[in-house]
């Protein structure tokens, strides 16, 4: 039983890191050909769809209070429009494996966050975690990525930087809603609202769009984004949640920055320096601090109830 539900965690944790690894590719191909907006026109648009199929399959909707309504509105706005058109901007200026390492420092950003909201308490080694990733974000940003596609610069970063300040805030304000209604429903909820809200102020730079440079490859990435990104990833990560704790899932994955970047190289011939891969691993060494003491107790539990 224990080794079954082991392969199915690492099964799923493969494939989670496979589809979103590679979904940072997609979306700088998809770039070089459409406008930010107009990527995020269709998008979006895929998206909503695969995510109301996933409503309809599971029968997912939820009765929300109408008390609950102004933070399902706000936690929408912050996890789809704000936060995907400052990733999709950041990314036309940026390379994959600055985004991908910025993003995992997520879980940073989120305890920084709940700290000042109170949500939770910072302890030692939780701050030192946060300024260990910190350390290796600035290394990151710092280096100068090399052109692959279209200009990357500084700016980039800051918005992929950012962004990934809002998903935090998206994720930490989440916190009642998501005890209340389950990860699953609220999220769902979340993402349909948000792709919603966007997409009206998207017709018209859809429209504007010069569909005659658009090669399979632009329709690819958005297809692609939509819907592995959007709807499939999501599901694997909440079938992840469902069967390990939270923690768990934190350190499985650590490994996403590393495939993205190998991606990367092999693909779009992006060349990495020192300053990358140490500050690599310092923002997958400081995700790892968090969360030692959690998977450290949890070892001793197991060990004193086999004895």
């Amino acid at each position: 039983m224990i080794a079954r539900l082991r392969s199915t965690v690492l099964g799923l944790m493969i494939i989670h890191v496979a589809i979103n690894s590679c979904g940072y590719l997609f979306v700088k191909v998809g770039l070089a050909e459409f406008t930010p907006f107009a990527f995020a026109f269709w998008r979006f648009s895929f998206g909503i769809v695969g995510l109301v199929l996933i409503f309809l399959l599971r029968r997912a909707w939820i009765h929300v209070e109408n008390r609950d309504w102004p933070r399902f509105l706000l936690l929408g706005a912050l996890a789809v429009p704000a936060n995907q058109l400052l990733y999709l901007n950041g990314m036309r200026l940026t390379v994959p494996s600055h985004a991908s390492l910025l993003y995992g420092a997520t879980a940073a950003a989120a305890l920084g966050l709940s700290a000042v909201l109170g949500y939770e308490k910072l302890r030692l080694f939780k701050v030192l975690a946060i300024v260990v990733s910190l350390c290796g974000l600035v290394l990151v940003v710092s280096e100068s990525p090399t052109p692959i596609i279209g200009t990357e610069n500084f700016a980039g970063d800051i918005l992929i930087a950012i962004s990934v300040v809002v998903w935090a805030s998206y994720t930490v304000l989440a916190k009642p809603v998501v005890d209340k209604y389950g990860p699953v429903r609220a999220t769902l909820v979340c993402l349909i609202l948000g792709s919603a809200m966007a997409l009206p102020f998207l017709v018209a730079p859809a429209l504007a769009q010069d569909y005659a440079v658009v090669t399979w490859r632009g329709w690819i990435g958005t297809l692609y984004t939509g819907f592995m990104i959007t709807a499939v990833s999501y599901t694997i990560w909440f079938a992840l949640l469902r069967r390990v704790d939270p923690s768990q899932v934190a350190i499985l994955t650590t490994p996403q920055p590393v495939v993205t970047t190998a991606l990367s190289v092999l693909i779009l011939k992006e060349a990495i320096g020192a300053s990358l891969i140490l500050g690599g691993l310092l923002v997958i060494g400081g995700v790892i601090l968090m969360q030692a003491p959690t998977l450290f107790r949890r070892k001793q539990r197991v060990e004193t109830s086999r004895t």
